[in-house]
């Protein structure tokens, strides 16, 4: 026996060994590095869209055009945002109190919403179901109230993945957007403590909406019963729904809900790339859409024979920057006064804007959402703040707009937050994630 060859076996495993754990530190410091990196390009990318706005006009450029610095102060400058001088007064949903397990059995949820009353929650599943839950049984004293909550929901089948779901304003109607291409409408009913949801018959053999690609968004208007919704095929179709049976509901108060609408196409328009997100602004008169590769907001005067008005997303610009952006818009969420929306984008990035203008009046950042990201935001019923996700955790980051800071992070979810839904009316708050739950948040007693 070569006992010698054994140690010299012993001693090149041994080196291997060591060679493999400063192999191993190196990648942790690259990988470490590679993040930082990441980071400080997102806030370069930042720091240049602000040094495009900053240096558009300096004092002597309008001094140039004619323009005194008077002019450079007026209201219509600094005018708006005037609610957001003041920091929050701190009063925000941030508690947990309700997690749905498994709201969508194996599968997990892809977006939620809220009624209007507040007490009835969606989740549309990838598997291809939609689930309506009265969530406050589950605050029962009770371990099992949650699942038992769940179970009790009622679940309507939509043959395809749910990716956007929406209440009507008006009726007891839900709009569902599948990654099919269709637009599907469900009637629901509480009663008794029971909540329903059925397919709603379509008259005159129409069938639902549908597209040649998934459905991107849904919008209902907030004044009357008009969709609006928007395709990765560039399409946006606006659909008034008329209910037929809507005498024999008035007359007899039961638990039966809507059974027949009438579906009226109003309007379709047709864009070149995909129609990211889109919603109803100044009381249901005109909505707002953002078409991908494009560096500014859309605006639809219903009104007007649906005149379009373009908004920069650049700010009040010049110097070549009006047609470029580094960021996609993915949702726009209306604050609760309706003077301002939320875009969120896919470059770390959300931008508060004055509904109908260019004036950017904060940008809030501190989070992470690339183009392989859900970006998603929701407003407080203050209006104080934002909630939003971010892809580097499974937290929600609350921005305080007033200062733009990151003021906490609320962190219930095991897995990445999908979609996100606030109350126009209350303090609620609701996420789905990726770890199989949906979660409504309510004020700290």
């Amino acid at each position: 026996m070569d006992l010698l060859s054994g140690i010299g076996d012993a001693d090149q495993l041994t080196s291997a060994r060591e060679e493999n754990k400063v192999l191993k530190a190196k990648v942790e410091e690259l990988s470490a590095k590679v993040k930082e990196l990441t980071l400080d390009n997102a806030t370069l990318k930042a720091e240049v869209e602000m040094y495009r706005k900053e240096a558009a006009l300096p004092s002597f450029s309008n001094l140039a055009l004619g323009k005194s610095d008077e002019a450079m102060s007026s209201p219509k400058a600094f005018g708006a945002g005037e609610e957001f001088i003041s920091s929050g007064n701190q009063v925000y949903p941030s508690d947990p109190v309700v997690s749905l397990p498994n709201i969508n059995g194996a599968s997990n949820p892809l977006c939620c919403a809220l009624n209007t009353s507040d007490n009835l929650l969606a989740s549309g599943g990838a598997d291809g179901f939609l689930t309506i839950i009265a969530w406050g049984s589950a605050l029962a004293p009770n371990p099992d109230a949650a699942a038992d909550a769940v179970s009790k929901g009622a679940r309507v089948q939509c043959n395809a993945p749910v990716i956007c779901v929406s209440f009507c304003n008006t009726l007891e109607i839900i709009s569902v957007g599948c990654m099919d291409g269709s637009v599907r409408f469900l009637g629901f009913s509480f009663f008794g403590g029971k909540v329903t949801a059925w397919p709603l018959e379509i008259a005159g053999g129409e069938s639902n909406v549908k597209y040649s690609k998934y459905v991107k968004s849904l919008s209902w208007s907030q004044s009357s019963p008009i969709l609006a919704s928007s395709s990765a095929d560039g399409t946006v179709i606006l659909s008034k729904i008329s209910v037929l049976d809507e005498d024999e509901l008035m007359e007899d108060d039961n638990d039966e809900g809507i059974k027949q609408v009438k579906i009226e196409k109003i309007k379709s328009f047709h864009f070149s790339a995909a129609v990211e997100c889109l919603c109803f602004v100044n009381e249901g008169k005109s909505f707002c859409l953002y078409e991908r590769d494009t560096s500014y907001l859309a605006y639809f005067d219903m009104t007007d024979e649906y005149k379009m008005t373009k908004c920069s997303l650049n700010g009040s610009v010049t110097g070549g920057f009006d047609d470029f952006v580094s960021f996609a818009v993915m949702q726009l969420s209306l604050s609760p006064n309706g003077k301002y929306l939320c875009a969120a984008t896919d470059a770390s990035r959300n931008i508060i804007i004055e509904v109908g203008t260019e004036n950017i009046i904060r940008d809030l950042y501190g989070h992470k959402n690339d183009g392989f990201s859900q970006p998603r935001v929701a407003w407080s019923s203050s209006g104080q703040y934002v909630f939003g996700n971010t892809q580097e955790g499974n937290y929600i980051c609350v921005w305080d707009v007033a200062s733009s800071a990151i003021v906490e992070k609320l962190d219930a979810h095991t897995g990445q937050i999908r979609d996100m839904y606030s109350s126009k009316f209350s303090d609620t708050l609701v996420t789905s994630s990726y770890d199989k739950t949906c979660k409504v948040w309510l004020n700290k007693i």
